[in-house]
Parts: structure tokens; sequence; C-alpha cells
């Protein structure tokens, strides 16, 4: 009797809290709503008027939740948008709300108010994973955005990768198997964030050559001087492209890997990814469908030191090609 009495007056406290909150903006209150109102839900301790009213609302956002994540299945991302709008009306500290419509309004090209849901998502919770990958993405879609290509923009482009680092790293934190599509898409906006950077130098190095150039025109022309221009070029320029071997890719994710492992079979795999066809499939290569000895399974270290070299070397991890980093499609 003890326990129930007092979880009734914890339960009533927190309606009674909220309810002032929603009159008084001024008080936040981040008590989990989903397991007030489960435990009120399954303990009947909701009694008088008001905190019914409260309850209630809180139940019904979470139905306008559940409504707009299927429209956001269904690719109706503007119903999406009014039924996530409708949950924060009634509950506007969930963070998973402002979050969901967030991603509504970038897949419209709505990017300024899917950058606002995001910042508001993180302010209730900043280890919402989903938010610090738009929040982030936006900033480098932002980047695209500006007609000059200066040095600014590598630093608002290198606030975009902290952010998809601190998603990487709450994904990373998490075990939940569901988050592996979005652990995918940061790893993959972040390598072409890395590679944009990568293109954003490149294009201000050419520019400063170019200037050099035109500099050393200049003196040679008022000195008469005879330069070697193909030697000049050789110690002024930067090594700008590369190669990544599509051997360094793991076939499951399609991304480079971590920590590639060698089957058996002579094909290496992401160790993440390969251990998860094993949990589902079986010990079966999911290309060659050959048979793995468990106990054969070895880390592949000559194809690992050779993707940290590149990690080293340039500075982005992605299997982007393109040669524009305003054509840079991110995900």
């Amino acid at each position: 009797m003890g326990n129930r009495a007092s979880n009734h007056e914890e339960i009533s406290a927190f309606l009674s809290e909220f309810e002032y909150q929603q009159k008084n903006f001024s008080i936040q209150y981040d008590y989990p709503q989903r397991k007030v109102f489960k435990a009120a839900k399954k303990r009947n301790q909701i009694s008088h008027s008001s905190n019914r009213r409260c309850s209630q609302n809180i139940k019904k956002s979470l139905e306008y939740k559940v409504e707009g994540n299927h429209y956001i299945q269904l690719k109706q991302y503007k119903k999406a948008i009014e039924s996530y709008t409708q949950a924060i009306n009634l509950y506007d500290r969930d963070s998973i709300y402002f979050s969901n419509r967030s991603v509504a309004n970038k897949l419209l090209n709505r990017f300024q108010e899917a950058k606002q849901d995001a910042e508001k998502a993180l302010k209730i919770d900043e280890h919402n994973s989903r938010a610090h990958f738009i929040y982030g993405t936006i900033i480098l879609i932002e980047v695209q955005m500006f007609p000059d290509t200066t040095e600014s923009l590598i630093k608002q482009a290198q606030l975009g990768i902290k952010e998809l680092e601190s998603a990487q790293d709450q994904v990373k934190i998490s075990k939940n198997e569901q988050k592996n599509k979005l652990r995918v898409l940061i790893n993959q906006n972040l390598a072409k964030g890395k590679r944009m950077i990568y293109l954003i130098r490149q294009e201000i190095d050419k520019r400063n050559i170019q200037s050099l150039k035109q500099t050393l025109l200049d003196i040679s022309h008022r000195q008469q001087l005879q330069l070697d221009w193909n030697l000049i070029e050789q110690n002024i320029k930067r090594k700008i492209e590369i190669q990544m071997p599509e051997y360094f890719v793991c076939p499951i994710l399609f991304e480079i890997m971590e920590e590639p492992i060698l089957l058996n079979s002579g094909l290496s795999y992401d160790k993440s990814s390969i251990q998860q066809q094993f949990r589902q499939n079986g010990y079966i290569d999911p290309l060659t469908r050959q048979s793995i000895d468990p106990l054969s399974l070895i880390e592949n270290i000559q194809l690992r030191n050779g993707i940290i070299e590149i990690k080293r070397e340039y500075g982005w991890i992605g299997i982007e090609h393109e040669k524009d980093y305003k054509a840079i499609r991110f995900e």
C-alpha cells in the first residue's frame, strides 16, 4: 500500500507540474513522458479531471506521432509535418517529435525549418542522434549554397562534421540494431562532408596557385627573369586526387571498412556488418553463399593498415568521387 500511495503521489505531482508548465513556459520538466503515461495507465491512478485531461493530451500526442510516422512511410511529408505539429502542440517536451518533424522538413527541402526543429530537439535531449544527423547534414548543405569559396566555408563545414560525429557517437553507444540504417547514413554523410572539405581546399589551392603564378610572372617581367614554369608548378601544386580502391569498401555496407575481417571464402567484410549477417542467416558468405568456419575469421591487418593510411593522408573516408563539392548529394 505504501508503494502504491507513493506512486500515486509521484504521478499526480508530475501531471500537476505538466499542467502548470503548459501555462508557464519558463518551467521545464524532463521526466520521460512515456514512462509517466505508461505508469499512470497501468496503475489507473489518475483520478481528478485536470490530471486526466493532461494524460489524455500525452496519449493523443503519441497517437499523432505514430500518425506522422505512417505518413513518412507513405512519403506524404506535408501531412507528416501536420501530425508532428499536432503532437508538439499537445506536448512540447519530447525531443523525438521535433527530430521527426525535422526529417519531414528536410525531405521537403525546407532546410531552415528542419534545422530549427533539430536545434529544438537537441535543447530537449542532447543525445538525440537523429537531430545531430539532420543538423550536421543541413550545415553541410548550406555550405554548398554559398556563392564564394573561402576559408570560412571550411570552418562552417567542420561544424557540420562535428555534429555528424556526435550523431555517430550516440549510435555507437546504442546496441539497438534498428539504428544500423541511421548509422550507415551518418557514415555516408560524414564521408561526403570530409570529401567536400577536401574539394574546397583543392579549389582554394588552385586559386592561390594562379595568384602566385601571376605574382611570379609580374616579378619576372620587371626583373627580366626566365622562369621554369614546369619546375615551379611541381613544387607548389599539391597532389589533388586519389583513387579509392574498391576492396576498401564493405560489400554489405558499401562504405569504407572500419574493421575488415577476412573469411575463409577469401572475401573481406566490415566486422559489424558480417556479424549481423551471421546472426540473421548463419555462417554463410552473403556473396558466395559458401559455408564459413567461425573459427577461421581473422582480422585483415594489411587491408586495415591501408585504410588507416588513406584516412591519415587525405582526411576523408568516403567512396564519393565528385569533382565539384557543390554537386555532392547528402542523404
